[in-house]
């Protein structure tokens, strides 16, 4: 594989990793340093104009591999059923995150840009 082709996908998985877990980084802000959240804030700015993270983001993470108590808050999966058909995809497929729509709810949207994730048939 060459470097490039290794450098994309690397970012790639990183953008998918912070869309993914964006929620959970910024439920985390008031129990981290000040540096977390400007850290986090770069990180976002920079994904947004889609330039690359892979690095800061491995930063970010350094934070909470020396804290003893490396828990971040994550959602439940409760509520109503979702969608089996469809499938709400990175609106400009910048990442690998997918995720399923509740049925007769709108699209979910990216964690990054705020767009509305597209939904694609699975059938």
């Amino acid at each position: 594989m060459s470097t490039d082709i290794a450098d994309e996908e690397r970012e790639r998985l990183a953008l998918t990793h912070l869309c993914e877990r964006l929620p959970d980084l910024r439920a985390a802000i008031p129990s981290r340093p000040v540096e977390y959240e400007t850290l986090l804030t770069a990180i976002v700015a920079a994904a947004r104009s889609r330039t690359p993270i892979a690095d800061q983001l491995e930063q970010l993470i350094r934070f909470d591999v020396v804290r003893s108590d490396r828990r971040l808050p994550h959602e439940m999966p409760f509520g109503p059923g979702h969608a089996h058909e469809e499938i709400a995809r990175c609106p400009d497929n910048a990442c690998s995150r997918t995720e399923r729509p509740r049925p007769a709810g709108v699209s979910p949207r990216c964690r990054v840009t705020g767009e509305r994730m597209p939904n694609r048939s699975t059938g």
